[in-house]
């Protein structure tokens, strides 16, 4: 994330900065002085070296710091990340954020060949194409999938009486709009629009919920019950 956080990359904590060199390049100085593997490098820094066959030197910028370019750093901070979730997060944010098209990344992706995280990648990259902005619908898409529910449209948009509004998930055929609400829907004004946007959803005929975060995090077996409850009293048949 070092190269996108120097292009303007907003809310991740990354204590070590990442560098990198085609394989075989003729490093200067020593790995070990650089603090390779997250020891303590220059200055205090934490720094990690990483040499890789992939890109080469062609996929760094030409202007200011040297650095990968925004789709390479972006597909190289998942590779590199601690987990799964962690990489999907790394995904998920330069895109979420504006810094990178969802296509670029896909494009550099293809050139993942092998990895411990390429499958599950791959299927959070079809997912944000598909139009999933945060970890939140990425997780609601993935318990959707376990339980046998219907795919549903992502950041479906729609005119309401306040404007032109985008949903999180629309189920179209069946006339059902859900809205994930992560930490931020807490705030007094944000609460006060969404209450009004669900009213304005029932008053146009869609059966709006919403969903906590916290509720798919720690107790998403009721809710997921009840949502399929309600989808097959709304024309789906499981």
């Amino acid at each position: 994330m070092s190269a996108l956080e120097v292009d303007g990359l907003r809310g991740f904590e990354e204590p070590v900065t990442h560098l990198w060199v085609p394989k075989g390049f003729q490093k200067a100085t020593p790995p070990a002085t650089l603090g390779t593997k997250g020891r303590p490098g220059l200055s205090g820094l934490q720094i990690r070296l990483h040499e890789s066959r992939r890109w080469s030197t062609t996929d760094s910028t030409e202007v200011g710091i040297p650095r990968s370019t925004r789709a390479v750093a972006t597909v190289q901070a998942a590779l590199w990340a601690r987990s799964t979730r962690q990489a999907a997060l790394c995904l998920v944010m330069p895109i979420q954020q504006r810094l990178v098209r969802v296509g670029d990344v896909i494009e550099e992706f293809e050139k993942v060949r092998r990895h411990e995280f390429r499958r599950v990648l791959k299927a959070v990259l079809a997912d944000i194409a598909d139009g999933a902005h945060s970890l939140n619908e990425l997780d609601f898409a993935q318990e959707c999938r376990l339980r046998g529910l219907p795919e549903p449209s992502r950041q479906h948009v729609c005119r309401l009486s306040g404007g032109r509004v985008y949903l999180d998930v629309r189920w179209d055929k069946y006339g059902v709009a859900l809205e994930v609400n992560g930490a931020g829907h807490e705030a007094l004004d944000v609460a006060l629009r969404d209450e009004v946007r669900l009213i304005d959803l029932q008053s146009a005929g869609d059966a709006a919920i919403p969903l906590s975060v916290l509720t798919l995090r720690c107790d998403p077996d009721p809710f997921f019950a009840a949502l399929r409850r309600l989808l097959v009293a709304r024309g789906w048949q499981p």
